[in-house]
Parts: structure tokens; C-alpha cells; sequence
């Protein structure tokens, strides 16, 4: 209806043009020449200010490494390990507890779940580690106020030199300055690491090289977001949240793509008027009073409708104003949270989706891969970042088939089915979304979409 209104206007605009007459503005020298480059209302005017800010952002797709979705260990290939000389696998903890909810355990799931169905061993209930078999693991956790790189790489020494580990598993960007330490210190050179969410870069953003023995696992986040985002508009939300954690460029990208894929379904369901998002970083991976403050007051006055609760146990927060606003609808990030036997049943209820980077099949991927070359990172993963996404199934939303969750699917409108169609469009490259994790850039510039469809209030 707005564009109506806009060509009926201009057409009638032109009409009162005519009437008075146009040849003096065909003077090139003529100020009021659209031509006349000295015409403030000039596109080619550099001081012009664009009035279509969505169009100058920078687009910035990563390119996907396709590290596939197989799990099949081929013949022979573990027939040098035995229960008394085992492949031994150990995961060092990001910041928090192995029982998490979220990145560590979700990644400590993969690790057990290689080990169970490729081993023959079982987990033991009480340590939470694979103990028995031909493959067994055992995860470490750094010595409270530790958290640093020091701290990192005191638990990755005693992976390896207490249990004699052979692969170390670091989930978390925070692991980047202790892979460099590590390197650098010449003491892991037997050792293979699998990275996730790292990139070649030290505490102090400097960039360094990897070895062959590392690789990492990055994800393509805005595609995630892009389908919690657009399925938030498709089921009949208008006015959306986003609390994040941090600024970083994993969060960053998850809120991009949800307002990316917010203004996609606007645009395709020709909404009368634009979808408004309410963004918010809580400054850091956990729940604040502000943050609750946030999602509490935009639930009660119906700014946001449904609140995307992005970075770590900022979803506390989120899930704590959705209590106080009758179980409002809210979404989860990093893993399927339906399955978080934490929450109560009615907060589980509210919960309608998760943008998901699949850690555990990832992580048991990139395991097969390394058991299937003989030991070693192939050519294609080794010493580099690798970014995965759709292509091999590692960004998505949980569905109750695949994922083995009837409740994972709280949509009502929004169809599994249209879900599925959307996504292949995403796998094929029908749909594109921008990667930028510039946030200074995206949050000037309405996140690069247009406001005739979206509206981004972002909050400082």
C-alpha cells in the first residue's frame, strides 16, 4: 500500500511539473537539473547522503567448507587401539561447567557419543566420561578463577601429559590465545586439536598460523539466525527482541541473520507494515539485571512479542521476563533448549525454536574424518579455519524428526514443511545472507535491510 501511495504521488508530483513548465531544468548548468552534479539531489553527488542505507552495506558471504555429515568409520582403521591402549580424546571446558546446557556440553556429547558408537565403551554416570572400550575420553576444566589463557593452557598440559591424550577438543573462541601458546611453546607437537568457534588470532587480535595437527570449526551463525528470524515473521510475530551477549562476531552474525530473515518474510508476506525489532548486548555471557529489565518491559508493553536470547546464560534473563509476562514466546541459541531438562515445562512450552550450530555432529565429524586419514587432519582441514553451515547440515533449526524431539517445534503457523523448503534454499545458494560481523556498520545501517519491511531499534 506505502509503495501505492509513493508512485501515485510522484506521478501527481510530475503532472504539476508539466503544467509549469520543464525546460529550464534541461539546462545542464542549471542547479535544479538532476543531471547537474552540483545538484544536492544527485545520487552521483558525494555529499549526497543515501537515503537507501541498506544498499551501501558491505556484503560479506563466507565461504562454506563442505566437511559433509558422514559418521562411518572405515574398516581397519582402529584396529592399532585396544581397551589397554586406547584412542583418547579429551575436552578442556569453556568458561562454565560441563553441564551447561549449551556449548560444553553439547560439544562433550559428541566427543562420548564418537567414542560410544566407535569404541564399544559406555558412560559412566557418575564421571561423565567414556572409561571402557578402545576409544575413552575425559574432559578438564580449569581451576576456578582461571579462566584465562594460563589457565586454558594448564588444562590442556594436563590432558595431555597426566593422561596421555591424543586429541584435545576446545570449544570457544576465549581457546585462541592458548592454541598460540601452545604452539609457540613446542609441547603439543604429538598432540591433534579440534578448535570450535576459533580463528587465528591471539588475545590481542594479532594473527598467527596454525600447524597442521589444528584445525577449526567456525559456523556460519547467520544463517541460523536467519531462520529463527524469518520464522518468527512467517508464524505471525511483528514486533521481535534480540538479547545478546557480547558483540562478538558469532553473536553478531546470529543477529544479523535474524534480522535479515525477519525483513525476508516481511517482504514475502507483503506485511502492511514494517517488523520492528528491538536489539539489545547485555555486555557480557550471562544473565543481568538490565537485560531482564529489557525483556521484561519490551514483553509487557508488546514491543517485542518474542525475544531471540542469544550468548551463553543470557537466556536466564530472557527466560526470566517471559515468567513474569505468562511464559511469553522466546527463542534459543547454540543448541536444540528444548532438551534442557533444566527449565520447567511451561518455560519449555514457551520456547517456539532454536537457531542451532550443530556442535555434537560436527565435532563427531571432524573426528571421523581424523580417524578415517590415518590419524592426521586431511589436506583440506589441517592447520586451517574451516566455516561451516547448511551445506553440511551444521546451522538450522531443531525439527522433531530429525532431531528426535516432538516438542522442539513450537511454531503453529510456520510449517515444518515450508521450514524444509526455506532451508534447501539456503543450502543451494538461492538465498544469500550477508556474513558481516562489522556491528558498528550493521547497527548504522538498519543491519542492511530495508525499512520499508524492517525497522532495527538498536540500544546503546
Amino acid at each position: 500500500m506505502k509503495k501505492r501511495l509513493f508512485a501515485l504521488t510522484a506521478l501527481f508530483a510530475c503532472g504539476l511539473v508539466a503544467l509549469a513548465g520543464c525546460g529550464p531544468t534541461e539546462n545542464p548548468d542549471n542547479p535544479d537539473n538532476p543531471d547537474n552534479p552540483d545538484n544536492p539531489d544527485n545520487p552521483d553527488n558525494p555529499d549526497n547522503p543515501t537515503e537507501e542505507p541498506w544498499e551501501t552495506i558491505t556484503f560479506d558471504e563466507l565461504e562454506e567448507t563442505n566437511i559433509g555429515e558422514n559418521l562411518e568409520i572405515e574398516e581397519g582403521k582402529l584396529s592399532g587401539y585396544t581397551e589397554e591402549n586406547p584412542l583418547k580424546i579429551a575436552l578442556v571446558t569453556d568458561s562454565g561447567t560441563l553441564n551447561d546446557h549449551s556449548f560444553n556440553e553439547s560439544s562433550w556429547n559428541g566427543v562420548n557419543q564418537f567414542a560410544v558408537d566407535n569404541g564399544g565403551g559406555t558412560v559412566n554416570p557418575t564421571s561423565f566420561s567414556v572409561e571402557t572400550g578402545t576409544i575413552q575420553t575425559h574432559y578438564y576444566q580449569p581451576s576456578e578463577g582461571s579462566y584465562d589463557t594460563n589457565g586454558r593452557l594448564a588444562a590442556m598440559r594436563e590432558a595431555v601429559a597426566n593422561w596421555g591424550a591424543d586429541v584435545l577438543v576446545l570449544p570457544g573462541y576465549l581457546f585462541q590465545g592458548a592454541i598460540k601458546a601452545a604452539i609457540d611453546s613446542g609441547e603439543f607437537n604429538d598432540v591433534h586439536i579440534l578448535a570450535l568457534d576459533c580463528v587465528q588470532e591471539d588475545d590481542n587480535y594479532n594473527p598467527y598460523e596454525y600447524t597442521d595437527n589444528v584445525t577449526s570449526v567456525i559456523y556460519r551463525e547467520e544463517q541460523a539466525g536467519f531462520l529463527a528470524g524469518y520464522a518468527a515473521v512467517a508464524d505471525g510475530y511483528e514486533t521481535l527482541g534480540f538479547v545478546g551477549g557480547m558483540a562478538v562476531p558469532a553473536v553478531t552474525r546470529y543477529g544479523s541473520g535474524y534480522v535479515q530473515g525477519a525483513a525476508k518474510a516481511a517482504e514475502e508476506l507483503n506485511l502492511e507494515n514494517p517488523v520492528n525489532i528491538q536489539y539489545y548486548y547485555a555486555g557480557e555471557f550471562a544473565a543481568t539485571a538490565e537485560a531482564t529489565s529489557y525483556a521484561t518491559n519490551w514483553y509487557s508493553s508488546g514491543s517485542a512479542e518474542i525475544i531471540f536470547a542469544c550468548g551463553g546464560a543470557v537466556y536466564q534473563s530472557v527466560v526470566q521476563a517471559s515468567i513474569a509476562n505468562n511464559n511469553a514466546p522466546w527463542i534459543g541459541v547454540d543448541v536444540n533448549q528444548h532438551a534442557d531438562t533444566s527449565l520447567s515445562e511451561a518455560t519449555l512450552g514457551a520456547l517456539k525454536t532454536s537457531a542451532m550450530k550443530n556442535l555434537k555432529e560436527s565435532v563427531q565429524v571432524m573426528l571421523t574424518s581424523w580417524v578415517n586419514n590415518d590419524g592426521v587432519w586431511s589436506e583440506e582441514v589441517a592447520g586451517k579455519v574451516n566455516t561451516v553451515g547448511a551445506q553440511s547440515g551444521m546451522c538450522k533449526l531443531p525439527t522433531p524428526e530429525v532431531d528426535n524431539d516432538p516438542g522442539c517445534w513450537g511454531f503453529e503457523n510456520f510449517t515444518i514443511e515450508e521450514y524444509n523448503e526455506l532451508y534447501s534454499q539456503i543450502q543451494n545458494g538461492t538465498i544469500k545472507i550477508n556474513s558481516l560481523s562489522d556491528n558498528v556498520e550493521l547497527s548504522e545501517k538498519n543491519f542492511g535491510v530495508n525499512p520499508d519491511y524492517c525497522v532495527v531499534n538498536y540500544i546503546e
